[in-house]
């Protein structure tokens, strides 16, 4: 028996040295293959950041997946081997790599979903900000708040294990793509002139927004036609509410670019409240109109 175990281990530089080879091989082609991407899309200035951000991302990804693939392939037999004599430590494993195995499902929960992807603004559980990185167990977001209905990065990156993902619903605030569907909301004490205040925050609301609607219509009835889906009106909309006996709340419901929806924002606020409060002249004291 002990003579066997010694000729074993003699023998397993011989045994293992093929399957070295083989396994150093691929690793070299895939960072060759690697290296060559990043030089492609460095080399293609006109592509947009994201663009390029999101086709780098899914290349790693896809390397990696795939050189994991090929080491199994490649150390199969010996894998077998191994996991017929380690059941019980396999199981072990199993235990203490719940969270890593949770994070890998997770990430395919993603990626069969398409839940979210590169430059997406997403929410979940406490975390909100937009997608800069995705990997296999994590994912990264540049912070946006501090607060709910704050549209402005923070200057935090936040990563969260993507296991959250089978506990968490995850809610894309820019599904509809280079145009969203954004809702403001103006409280109001009930004794104020309401009415008076619907008409001026619609008006300012349809003029601010005059410039984007046609394409906005446009781009809702592409996504319309090619996602079969139902998208919200991109008309501008007020509705009132009562949130308690003392508070009045108007929701105005407006479709904006996607990358300009603090500006628009602000503009229309800013002036409501110099038509509503009388705060200065709304043509001075409004920021100018995003262009």
């Amino acid at each position: 028996m002990l003579e066997t175990a010694l000729d074993w281990l003699r023998n397993l530089p011989q045994v293992w040295a093929f399957d070295l080879i083989r396994s150093a091989l691929l690793v070299a082609v895939l960072v060759m293959l690697r290296v060559i991407a990043a030089r492609t899309l460095a080399g293609r200035p006109h592509l947009s950041l994201e663009w390029r951000r999101r086709w780098s991302v899914n290349i790693r990804n896809g390397l990696i997946i795939f050189g994991l693939l090929g080491l199994v392939v490649i150390w199969s037999a010996e894998l077998q081997t191994l996991a017929v004599s380690m059941v019980a430590i396999a199981a072990a494993l199993a235990l203490s790599l719940k969270e890593l195995i949770m994070c890998f499902s997770g990430s395919f929960l993603r990626a069969m979903s398409k839940g979210y992807n590169i430059g997406d603004r997403i929410e979940i559980g406490n975390y909100r900000g937009r997608v800069i990185d995705i990997n296999l167990f994590g994912t990264t977001i540049l912070e946006i708040g501090p607060r709910h209905d704050a549209h402005q990065q923070t200057g935090r990156a936040i990563t969260f294990p993507n296991s959250l993902l089978l506990t968490q619903a995850v809610t894309r605030e820019d599904y509809t793509g280079d145009y969203l569907v954004h809702v403001i909301t103006v409280p109001l004490n009930v004794q104020a002139d309401v009415l008076k205040a619907e008409k001026l925050l619609l008006a300012a609301a349809q003029e601010i927004c005059a410039p984007y609607l046609a394409d906005a219509h446009r781009h809702m009835a592409a996504i319309e036609a090619l996602s079969l889906i139902d998208t919200p009106s991109v008309d501008p909309r007020v509705s009132i509410n009562i949130a308690d006996e003392k508070t009045l709340r108007l929701n105005l419901r407006i479709a904006v670019p996607r990358a300009q929806k603090q500006r628009v924002e602000q503009a229309i606020l800013h002036r409501f409240v110099a038509d509503f409060f009388g705060h200065g002249d709304s043509e001075q004291d409004a920021p100018r109109q995003p262009s």
